[in-house]
């Protein structure tokens, strides 16, 4: 461990002074004079507040409050230190961690790195903190969101308090049964997270953070060293890995301030306003009134992307046709309508019937992402079967069911439902029988134990469609 740390020392021996930032694709440096706020903004959002803030670093309250708001059952980091043993001697433990912090002589341990398997079939690199550790990044993270949350937009949705991915896709329901909407830009950001540069970060926190001791704080945090699987610890230069407590907020701030600052600007002056972006975290969908102001923002944004180190997948970024009027010439024309996936959900057009005006209109459904219904089959039979003889086993698969549920059990998905719960109700059938040569549970008797252990039914949780409040069908 004194190797560790003596390698993260030197990797933040002197603060870090951050250089220029990148030059946008007009020619202009990349600061805040070059972007404004977007005009549509919340009530709570358009209050008067303070462009510079100053925050200190956390208090002896704050630290005790995040150790106590940590899940216990999370992994441990590199020091092995469970949240039992760190709180046995906790207000010890909380003195000397101001103290270092105060005297600016804490370092974060490395992050211990773990691969998990994506949808796609690649893996998603996660950074395992020490409790420590895990404590200060929460404590930076409740300051830092109090700085920059009045200033986000409207059209961001991802790791912000009272908003969720339902409720984007809401948004999105309300801007493509507009007339007007004919083309959708799709773009996949390439590794978003491992790949954000530390240096345009820094400047733009500068912008808003003026207390020197919390700055050179947060630099500790995102510089913070890793072990990869090898056991070699490692600098980290670039990136703030998925999995730290801090990394979801300091991705929104550099895609606030590289994306949704620019396209409201550039919105307003070239697309007159009537573009229309959705962001949750990385994923990112934008819809315009016509195929050639999709194309043309495209080349924009993949030039003011790059600037900015960050890289488009052109393998998953697509120009899409997309609204409720297209999705009419084509059905006319016998042609297919495109389709795309987003937050998890295949969309697809369909017809509907608006009661109140007695008419047919077509609008986006939703299904469940194929590669995501069958990666998470595949993900609770391993599980089932490895942990077949467990007691726990119905109770287990009854609350995977239901976290299944409270997301994709939205209006349009109910045939995804019903295959997924039946699905997995064979699963935990087999699991169930395998535990001995003998055979435990006939299917009737099957039946009885889960409905006595009250297994969800298929169901409609959230109706994206009447959320969107775009029933009246109004038109530009």
């Amino acid at each position: 461990m004194r190797s560790q740390r003596s390698h993260s020392t030197r990797s933040m021996g002197k603060p870090c002074t951050w250089g220029r930032a990148p030059v946008t694709p007009n020619g202009n440096e990349g600061n805040s004079e070059t972007t404004q706020l977007c005009q549509e903004r919340t009530e709570h959002e358009t209050r008067s507040y303070r462009t510079e803030i100053a925050e200190e670093p956390p208090s002896h309250i704050q630290l005790r409050a995040c150790f106590h708001g940590l899940d216990a059952k999370k992994a441990v980091g590199v020091d092995g230190i469970t949240k039992e043993e760190y709180g046995r001697k906790l207000e010890s433990n909380l003195q000397e961690l101001l103290k270092k912090i105060r005297n600016g002589s804490y370092y974060p341990k490395p992050a211990r790195i773990v691969e998990i398997p994506k949808a796609d079939g690649s893996m998603r690199p996660l950074a395992i903190s020490c409790i420590e550790d895990k404590m200060v990044q929460e404590a930076v993270r409740c300051i830092l969101e109090r700085i920059y949350e009045p200033h986000f937009l409207n059209c961001s949705y991802g790791f912000r308090p009272n908003r969720n991915a339902h409720q984007a896709l809401a948004d999105l329901d309300k801007r493509l049964l507009k007339e007007s909407c004919s083309a959708a830009v799709d773009i996949d950001l390439r590794k978003y997270f491992n790949t954000i540069p530390h240096r345009p970060l820094g400047k733009i926190l500068q912008k808003k953070v003026r207390d020197k001791r919390f700055l050179y704080l947060l630099i500790k945090l995102l510089k913070a060293p890793i072990l990869d699987k090898d056991g070699n610890v490692q600098r980290n230069e670039i990136g703030s890995p998925q999995g730290s407590i801090l990394s979801p907020l300091l991705a929104n701030i550099y895609l606030h301030y590289v994306l949704d600052e620019w396209f409201a600007q550039l919105n307003q002056e070239r697309f007159k306003a009537a573009a229309h972006m959705v962001r949750y975290a990385d994923d990112v969908l934008f819809t315009f009134n016509g195929m050639e102001e999709a194309q043309i923002f495209h080349k924009l944004l993949v030039a003011r992307l790059e600037a900015f180190g960050l890289t488009v997948n052109a393998d998953k970024t697509r120009i899409i046709p997309c609204g409720s009027r297209i999705a009419r010439w084509y059905a006319k024309t016998g042609k297919e309508m495109p389709t795309f996936s987003f937050l998890g959900f295949l969309h697809v057009w369909g017809k509907s019937k608006n009661r109140k005006r007695n008419e047919i209109f077509w609008r986006m459904k939703r299904r469940t992402d194929p590669v995501r219904f069958r990666k998470k089959l595949a993900e609770i039979k391993t599980h089932l079967m490895q942990n077949r003889h467990s007691k726990s086993l119905i109770p287990y698969t009854k609350s995977i069911v239901l976290g299944y549920l409270n997301y994709f059990a939205v209006n349009d998905n109910m045939h995804r439902i019903k295959l997924f719960l039946n699905a997995v109700k064979r699963l935990l059938f087999r699991a169930l029988n395998r535990r001995s040569q003998k055979r435990s549970y006939s299917w009737e008797r099957f039946h009885n134990v889960l409905n006595l252990s009250g297994y969800p039914q298929p169901t409609i949780l959230v109706n994206l469609f009447f959320a969107s409040k775009s029933y009246a069908m109004t038109r530009p």
